[in-house]
């Protein structure tokens, strides 16, 4: 059949993901965050998915390619916001708690705790340039909005960042997703987190903080 070609599968599908593309990336979150870059081969992620490893390159031309994409679903979604949050009207401690809960939210939706892919050695890469960049203007972001609150000459500007981070190392790596994503509300951790940035910097908490937040992340679903 016409459309079959490129994906001719070894056994019934076996992981999570409505298109093949999406099983490659769950086969590889798993594999990279478990094994590491170096040692996982292509070969180990198409038998992982259950197709060949030819079928493999119709969707990823290399295992750098996986491994970029995972990497920019870490940070796309918070730079978006971050994007967003500039044309608010809303005072810096409710956009620096909203980004905050957003990038602790987001590493917590996924099955593998794709976060610790910035840690493995070849992250530093020249190949990963791009990917840098943005989570560079991310921390910038976020340094911003606590300059902001605390004013620039303040050592504690860069804390946020490493805060909302710091769910990396919270959560678990076993193929459960901590917390789905939801519309009604924000994870537990996730709101922690966000308090805990604004109260290293002595600042208040914002009214309505989560309602407001989750209004912020509907707009920006709705851009994109």
């Amino acid at each position: 059949m016409a459309g079959a070609v490129g994906r001719p599968r070894k056994h019934s599908p076996r992981r999570r993901g409505n298109t093949a593309r999406e099983e490659i990336l769950d086969a590889s979150a798993e594999l990279f965050t478990t094994r590491g870059f170096a040692t996982t081969s292509t070969h180990q992620i198409a038998d992982s998915v259950g197709i060949r490893q030819a079928s493999l390159y119709y969707h990823f031309p290399s295992k750098t390619e996986i491994f970029l994409t995972l990497l920019n679903s870490t940070v796309e979604p918070s730079t978006r916001l971050a994007a967003s949050l500039h044309d608010v009207d809303a005072e810096p401690t409710l956009r620096l708690w909203a980004l905050t809960a957003a990038e602790s939210r987001l590493l917590l939706s996924t099955r593998w705790n794709i976060g610790r892919l910035y840690q493995l050695p070849v992250a530093s890469s020249e190949e990963f340039a791009a990917y840098h960049e943005q989570r560079a203007a991310l921390a910038g972001v976020f340094r911003d909005l606590a300059a902001a609150i605390v004013g620039e000459d303040d050592p504690r500007v860069d804390l946020p960042f490493h805060i909302a981070l710091s769910v990396i190392e919270m959560r678990a790596n076993d193929g459960v997703i901590p917390e789905e994503l939801s519309q009604d509300h924000l994870p537990a951790l996730a709101i922690m987190l966000a308090d805990a940035a604004l109260a290293v910097l002595g600042a208040p908490l914002p009214e309505q903080r989560e309602q407001r937040t989750l209004a912020l992340l509907a707009e920006v679903a709705k851009e994109s």
